[in-house]
């Protein structure tokens, strides 16, 4: 992953966690265990290496998805 990529996911990382932190009825659709997905909406590149990072076998996933300054959470199938 190139310096970019890393510094833009930290980025979003921090801004998700402060969106969740006033919606607990979003944390809730995530479900322990899983590992989730930060893409933004318009970012192939980012949302493309954002997936890579997911394993095959990982079998509960969710994506965080940006849309300016608002975030949908939806289960993927993986």
């Amino acid at each position: 992953m190139s310096k970019k990529f890393i510094q833009k996911n930290i980025k979003l990382s921090l801004e998700l966690d402060r969106y969740l932190s006033g919606r607990p009825d979003l944390i809730a659709k995530i479900p322990n265990g899983a590992y989730l997905i930060i893409t933004v909406k318009g970012d192939a590149t980012f949302n493309k290496n954002s997936r890579s990072m997911v394993g095959e076998k990982s079998k509960k996933v969710v994506e965080a998805q940006k849309e300016g300054s608002r975030w949908t959470l939806q289960p993927v199938d993986a």
